[in-house]
This record gives structure tokens, sequence and C-alpha cells, in this order.
């Protein structure tokens, strides 16, 4: 394949073996993968440091691209397919000429470049793109006063900084239906008083005795005279800090993106999260096809099932087939291209926002709408469900700990809640001094710690690592010291490192030097949830990049030390609480027949206890992309 799109500046396709020596002086590579390249270079800006330039190489026939940092004015990247790239380099306040660049097997190739600066414009805060809007500084939008005092502590526990004065129709949290007062009255009510998601019997979003008769007629009041109906759109400017900068660190460190392209105008590919199967293979929601990728990272291939997924979740069988979000669970066997779905009579809800399997095969649900857990047997093939009894938990992520206890980040109620299936009990942990607090996605390490971290928080300048002790229920907090970040999830990896996903960047919370490294990601995004691979790959979907910024779907992986690499092919990890399904070693679930599946409706009040008949079948399932959607 030839570029034709721009001035060709260089190409040179040089013998260089992948073990020379290359970015770092008396740093020798280690070997390529067979059959891969490596390329490298060097940058200069006029003699200024670069401080966070990146060099991006995009092989267009395979969709795949590769980000390498800048560091010391050189940079290289390893274990590239072979194949014509582009090669570009970024950086804010940077210009150059991209480089046509030929990478072959066993070779390294080289671009080299030179940059010119030109003014830096104003940037929003946020993991999302935008239109153009005019940028202003916090204070300026957000005016000081009780009003925002109540918002910050409230509102921007679950929204966005950019939320409220980004005033347009957008899928949510991008943008929101314009209000005037009474609509803002109404709204502000809703959310105090109304059931959530408009479900009977359920309690309102947050707790009304957090806010005064007073502070609610301040908060009215304040939502209606600056963020009205009739106002034009604008965006919060990103406050001048600088996120601390680990040369060291990120000279090793490259990112891989296995990219699904928008392949029209109204198509808006988006991953959500991703999970590994047996043979390596690396499986994504896909929100916009909507549907379930199938990617071999060793050779790039990719296959679509559109139609079977676009929800949140997904959890590979060992038999290959796919659970995932929908009904109450749904699985797929992309062998037939059919899946069952599991409905529980009388539930009219969305279904499970994310699957995790324990040890002994069952799958687990946390049923965010309902505020319930749910478990797949996979004896009886039956739902069972159990609702949480802390009042606005709504599990959203959760995790199975090295003793098969489930646990769950409460949505809006500042903590984590515990299950333990032995005794059939709840407990709930909080974490935050502040309530509420958005609680997303937590993890587990080896010694069964469990971290989380804050998505909302008041002023949304409060982004924190929590870590807590189930035994003596003492809890450590870790500011990420980002302002407005909204970080996501926490996972372990292998060496019990912990990592954070939020916005724009990963972070690596090292437990032994009690410090944060920080990875810039390749593109504008937030990450709604990392899956740590064998060797401390950390997988993960950009969503809002595809979401709002038109970057299309992608299975995007960090290699903290690219000299690592063993494989391409992507596997747990032995202390990976995502593995626990690994330790079973009974039979496979029933066959897939393209059937609903609808088990009894009353909740359990105990240990699991599923009755011995089959769940009831009705119906033929067909190819459905109608997944309700929450965020």
């Amino acid at each position: 394949m030839v570029f034709t799109r721009f001035p060709l500046r260089l190409v040179l396709a040089l013998s260089l073996l992948c073990t020379a020596a290359l970015g770092t002086p008396g740093k020798s590579l280690a070997a390529c993968l067979p059959g891969m390249g490596s390329l490298s270079g060097s940058v200069a800006a006029g003699g200024d440091p670069l401080k966070d330039a990146t060099v991006y190489a995009f092989n267009a026939q395979r969709s795949v691209g590769y980000m390498v940092y800048v560091v010391g004015g050189r940079y290289r990247a390893t274990n590239l397919f072979p194949g014509d790239y582009e090669v570009t380099l970024r950086g804010v306040g940077l210009e150059s000429t991209p480089v046509a660049v030929k990478v072959a097997a066993g070779a390294t190739a080289r671009a080299d470049f030179t940059a010119r600066r030109r003014p830096a414009p104003k940037q929003y805060a946020g993991g999302m793109a935008y239109p153009d809007a005019p940028i202003e500084p916090y204070d300026t939008i957000y005016p000081p006063g009780p009003g925002r005092d109540v918002l910050e502590r409230t509102c921007m526990t679950c929204h966005t900084v950019q939320f409220f004065p980004f005033n347009a129709i957008r899928i949510y949290p991008g943008g929101r239906t314009p209000k005037d007062a009474e609509g803002w009255a109404i709204t502000v009510d809703r959310m105090m008083h109304g059931s959530q998601w408009s479900l009977p019997g359920k309690p309102s979003y947050f707790d009304p005795a957090l806010v005064t008769s007073a502070e609610r007629a301040a908060l009215v009041a304040y939502l209606a005279k600056h963020f009205p109906a009739d106002a034009p759109p604008r965006l919060v400017e990103k406050p001048p800090y600088e996120v601390p900068r680990d040369e060291r660190a990120l000279a090793k460190a490259m990112f891989v993106e296995y990219r699904m392209l928008n392949t029209s105008e109204d198509q808006n590919r988006h991953a959500q999260q991703i999970d590994f199967d047996r043979d390596g293979n690396v499986w994504v929601t896909d929100r916009g096809l909507p549907g379930l990728v199938k990617v071999d990272p060793r050779t790039g291939e990719r296959q679509d099932f559109p139609g079977h997924g676009g929800g949140h979740g997904l959890a590979v069988d060992l038999d290959g087939t796919v659970w995932y979000s929908g009904d109450v669970v749904r699985r797929f066997d992309p062998r037939s291209d059919l899946h069952d779905a599991y409905q529980v009579a009388g539930d009219k809800a969305p279904g499970s926002n994310t699957q995790i399997w324990d040890s002994n095969g069952n799958l687990w649900l946390s049923l965010l709408t309902t505020s319930a857990l749910g478990m797949w047997d996979r004896k009886t093939d039956t739902v069972l469900r159990w609702e949480v009894p802390t009042p606005r938990s709504r599990p959203y992520g959760i995790v199975v700990d090295h003793k098969d206890r489930v646990w769950m980040g409460g949505y809006h109620d500042s903590g984590v809640e515990m299950f333990d299936p032995a005794t059939g009990k709840f407990r709930h942990y909080p974490l935050t001094k502040d309530s509420p607090t958005n609680i997303r996605r937590p993890g587990a390490d080896s010694k069964n710690m469990i971290w989380a971290a804050t998505w909302g928080s008041p002023g949304m300048m409060k982004g924190a690592l929590y870590r807590l002790n189930p035994e003596t229920g003492d809890v450590m907090e870790r500011r990420l010291g980002i302002p407005f970040t909204n970080p996501y999830c926490a996972e372990a990896d292998e060496y019990d490192n912990i990592w954070v996903s939020t916005d724009n960047h990963l972070a690596m919370y090292d437990q032994k030097a009690d410090g944060f490294t920080f990875y810039p990601l390749p593109t504008r995004s937030d990450i709604p949830k990392v899956t740590i691979a064998r060797g401390g790959a950390i997988w993960f979907g950009p969503r809002n990049a595809g979401n709002f910024g038109g970057y299309g779907a992608s299975a995007s992986v960090l290699y903290p030390d690219m000299d690592r690499i063993e494989t391409l092919g992507a596997y747990f990890h032995p202390q990976s609480t995502e593995n626990r399904l690994s330790l079973f070693k009974g039979a496979a679930a029933p066959k897939v027949t393209g059937v609903y599946k609808v088990s009894p409706g009353e909740f359990q009040s105990g240990p699991p206890a599923p009755k011995a008949a089959a769940p009831v079948i009705s119906g033929r399932t067909k190819r459905d992309d109608d997944v309700r959607r929450l965020e």
C-alpha cells in the first residue's frame, strides 16, 4: 500500500535488526516476536523541551495503530506488523509533516521529525470530545455561591463538570435537554423525590435529607440563572496543572490500538468492555455497532457479531460462548450465531450491568436499576436474585475475590457492598466521607484488599483511589491530583500494582512506592474499565473517543514495558479475579438454542438455593439491537 495523502518527506527501510540499540543510550531492545518489525526516530523542536509529544504509527490496511512517547528527543516502538504506516508526531502546540514508512519483519524502520511550534489552543477539561464552543474558567461558568455549593455536593457526584454548561441535546453524559426555571425545578425534585429510573418502590437518586428547603430553592435559582434554556453551549477550561511525568517509565511504554473505524456518518462505534477467551482472543462490547467484536491481537483479524451485545459488560465462558448485558443476561454462541436470553418473571427492568465468574462456574450479575444482585446458576441453568439492603447502593461493577465473596460498587452510596454466598448476608463498607459519591468498578488484589475509585465527587475535584481492608474495615485514600477527573475502575495486575482508568490517562498506583505513574492516552477519552492480561498488558476500550470523538471503537492495550512482550495473545494472569472460572472443573453450560429462558421472580433471602427445575422456555430470540443503555 502506498500513502498518497501527504508529501513524502522520508521513507527509510533499514536493515537494522530489532535487537539494535534504539531510543535510550545503552538500552538494548529485546528481540521482536517472529514476523514483527520495529520503528524508531528522533524529534527536534527548536531546542525546546517536548513535554507531551507522542508518535503515532497507523497501518491503514490492518487498521492498527501504535503510540509511543517522545523522551529526550527520541522514540521507539517494537513488535509492529509488517506493512505501510503513516507516522505522525502529536502534541499540543506542535506541527509537523506525516511520514510514510514501510516496516519489514525483523528490521527497524526510521522516521525523524522536525516540529514547528504554534500557539497552543485553549484546552477544556474532561475525557470526551465536544464541538467548538467557548471555553471559560470554572469560576466564570460556575460562579461561587450557595447554589454552587449544593450543586457540587449533590448533582456533580454523578454528572460531569461539562454536563450543565453544554446546553444541547446529546447522548448522556455528553449533553442535556435545555431547561428553563420550571424545568430545572421539576428536574431537581425528581432527583430528590422521584423513584430511580421511574421504577415503583425504589428510592430517589439522592437522599433528600441532604438538601434543606432553602438549599433546594438556592439550587433551582442557581441553575435557572446560570444555565437557562437559551444559553449557548460552553465548556469548562482545563485548569493549569501538569500530570507528573515519569520519563523513565514513558520511554518503555507502548499503546497498540486495534481500531474498528466508523464506515458511515451515522455510525458511532465505541467500545465499553473487554474480556479474553481461553485461546488468547479479545472480545469487545461495541455499543455503537451495536454488537460484539472478536479480535485476534496476534494477527489483527476482527470479526463483528452485530445484533448480539450493545450493553455494558461481557464474560466469556469455558466453551467460548459469551455472556453479555441484556434482558437479565444473554448468552451468545459465535459458532451458531444464536443467543439465549435469560429473563426473570415479572421483571421488565434493564439487564445486568456487569458479569463475573466465581470458582464454582456460576456467573454473578450486577442489576443496577433494580438495586439487586443476580447469579446464573450453572447446575440448574436459572437466574437467582437478591435485593441489596443498602438504600441507593445500585450495584454497578462487581468483582469476586479470592474467597468467592462478591463485591459491588455502590453507584450512589459512597461505598462498596459485600455479599457472602456462604451465609447469604450483605455488608456495606463506606469508603468516602463525601455523600453521595459515585463508585463504579471495584477490584481486588492478591491479598484480598478491595480497591475502588470515585467517579464522581464534590466539584469533580477529588477523584481518588481507595483501599479497603475487609478484615478491619480500614480505608486508605490516595488522591489522583487531576482536577475534574472521573476515575472509573481499579484493577490489580499480577505484580499487585493498581491500575486506575480515568479521563485521558491510565494511572498505575505502586503499593510499594506509594505513588502514581501516569500514562496519557493516545486520544481524548474516558475508559470505563481495564482488563489486565498476563505480563502486565492493560486492555481497555476508549469509550468516548468513539462515542463523541468520531474515533470508532478500539480494542486498545498498554504495554508498560514493550521489551517484555512475550506474546500478543491476551491471557489472564493467575492472580486475576476475572480468572476465577479457570478453577472450575465441572460441566459446560447447556447448548445455546436461541430461546428465552424465564426464571422464577422471587428474591432469595439467604445462600443460593436454586430450584431443581429448569427455567421456563418461551419463544425464539432474534438478533436484537434494542438493549437499553445506561452510561
